[in-house]
């Protein structure tokens, strides 16, 4: 399977339409990054190793969008790893 993300422009109008961040913003990217947490486990589980690394690759990328805290840490840090290690990798 591939996943790819056309970049049509209605993509590229919606991503500038953000213009920044807005106060909810890391909270959907983190949403979406556990998403593909929970996909990349399934795949894991299943063999599918070139989908699990497709899966593993937007994780990051979407994992550094995100803003880091005072810790230095980014948002939602250990819920997402806590979500990446459920599948006893």
């Amino acid at each position: 399977m591939t996943y790819t993300l056309e970049q049509t422009q209605y993509t590229l109008d919606h991503i500038n339409s953000y213009n920044g961040w807005d106060d909810q913003a890391p909270s959907h990217i983190h949403e979406l990054s556990l998403e593909v947490a929970d996909l990349f486990n399934e795949a894991y589980h299943e063999d599918a190793w070139e989908d699990a690394d497709a899966l593993l690759d937007a994780f990051r990328g979407l994992r550094r969008e995100l803003p880091r805290g005072e810790d230095g840490k980014r948002y939602g840090a250990a819920e997402a790893y806590a979500r990446m290690s459920s599948g006893s990798l």
